[in-house]
């Protein structure tokens, strides 16, 4: 009795083993990977938030000290920082590529 006692202990314990095995699988490959995801898209979302913050302040900044630099009303900065930013959009839209035609 004690060795069929002996072998029933080792048959649970291994088949609980194996069963833990399949639940760290599955929570790996499930669990894991949405904390993963989560985490890019919140850590992502933050990021874009600052960086807007950032690029507000530095435009406003640049018409600030523009405005005191050039000894005109504000419109000058306002119109020779849009010619920039126009200029870089030019730039920008010239690189853009065309989609590739899609048959149907």
């Amino acid at each position: 009795m004690a060795l069929e006692a002996q072998e029933g202990g080792d048959w649970t314990a291994d088949l609980l083993d194996r069963l833990d095995h399949v639940i760290e699988v599955v929570r790996s490959n499930t669990t894991d990977r949405l904390v993963k995801v989560a985490r890019i898209l919140v850590f992502g979302l933050i990021a874009a938030v600052a960086g807007t913050v950032a690029a507000i302040l530095l435009i406003i900044g640049a018409i600030r000290l523009l405005d005191v630099l050039l000894p005109r009303e504000v419109w000058l900065p306002d119109v020779l920082l849009g010619a920039i930013f126009l200029a870089a959009g030019l730039f920008l839209w010239s690189k853009r590529t065309a989609r590739p035609a899609v048959n149907q």
